[in-house]
């Protein structure tokens, strides 16, 4: 099952990739979404990569040194990943903050302000993209939680069984 969530995830950072190369200089508004968009991509496909590689091992039972978890918190594969996580976390706010600063943009260039607008493509797809990440997170979230009172529940199902 895992596997095929982060296969599922491969698809959102291929198209900011495309969509950061595709439109680079489509927004004179915010010049930043597109780069925004361009370099999550990178990283994201970097991340995600790298997570399907760690299940394909896993998978296979593979001991490589890359992945195998021998309690020493400092190995590469976990310095890699730890690394892109906070990077495509402070990118993502950074893309937040850009996006959000921007508003609703012209979408074509209006006449008498040529660079006060963006292709509506980058902003949609920028908007899109931050509320799936927010509805992805909070699901997450909601899904710990839920674990956390399952467990808390059985726990006590089993003392009160004992006692």
């Amino acid at each position: 099952p895992m596997m095929l969530v982060v296969t599922l995830l491969l698809p959102m950072p291929l198209a900011m990739l495309i969509l950061g190369v595709k439109y680079l200089d489509e927004c004179p508004r915010e010049p930043k979404l597109p780069i925004y968009l361009l370099v999550g991509g990178i990283f994201g496909t970097i991340k995600v990569t790298l997570l399907l590689c760690t299940q394909l091992q896993r998978i296979r039972g593979d001991d490589g040194d890359e992945i195998r978890d021998d309690g020493d918190p400092f190995t590469m594969g976990k310095v890699v990943n730890i690394g892109l996580s906070l990077f495509l976390s402070v990118w993502f706010a950074l893309g937040n903050y850009w996006l959000f600063k921007t508003g609703k943009p012209n979408y074509l260039p209006p006449l008498h302000e040529p660079r006060n607008w963006c292709d509506r493509t980058v902003h949609v797809f920028t908007f899109w993209h931050v509320i799936v990440c927010y509805i992805l997170i909070s699901a997450i979230f909601l899904l710990g939680f839920v674990f956390v009172c399952c467990f808390a529940c059985l726990k006590l199902v089993g003392e009160n069984e004992k006692g």
